[in-house]
């Protein structure tokens, strides 16, 4: 992918998650595409990614498996993307803001499966820290999802991470 493509990339990303850059309409749940979810997905997926410090392989290869599973994107497209969402991150894109974005603009489904990716990128180096957990939990209380729903996308994720480790 060509270096104006991955700038346009970054673009996307960056407008698709500015307040002021909200489609009329906004506000409604079910207004942000699935796609467009997992894009800013790709940014809270970083943050996880990020939360305990010490980013592994796994890690990484659960991130860029997310992004391409979610926006149905080739793998070395995904990385990209994932690349464009650390990016964003790294000049400047508030956390504060995709999440207010995703929590008004989401359906519940998109939420939990949002919460459910996650859980699964926390998990993917076989070790769940404390500084993941937390920001899983913040990410599922910002987003207006129950207690019920957050142990639901958690059971899950950790299943299917067990289910593709054995």
């Amino acid at each position: 992918m060509d270096e104006s493509r991955r700038a346009e990339l970054v673009r996307d990303v960056e407008g698709l998650l500015d307040e002021q850059s909200a489609p009329p309409g906004a506000g409604e749940p079910g207004v942000i595409t699935d796609g467009r979810v997992q894009l800013a997905a790709a940014v809270l997926m970083v943050c996880v990614v990020r939360a305990d410090l010490a980013a592994t392989g796994d890690e990484r290869r659960a991130l860029e498996k997310a992004v391409s599973q979610g926006l149905g994107l080739p793998d070395d497209v995904a990385a990209v993307v994932a690349r464009c969402a650390e990016d964003a991150l790294d000049r400047g894109l508030r956390f504060p803001v995709v999440l207010a974005r995703l929590s008004r603009e989401c359906t519940v489904a998109q939420k939990r499966l949002l919460v459910e990716s996650l859980w699964r990128i926390a998990f993917a180096d076989a070790e769940l820290a404390g500084h993941e957990e937390y920001l899983v939990r913040k990410v599922a209380a910002q987003l207006d999802l129950s207690t019920a729903d957050l142990v639901e996308t958690k059971i899950r994720a950790r299943e299917t991470f067990l289910r593709e480790d054995l």
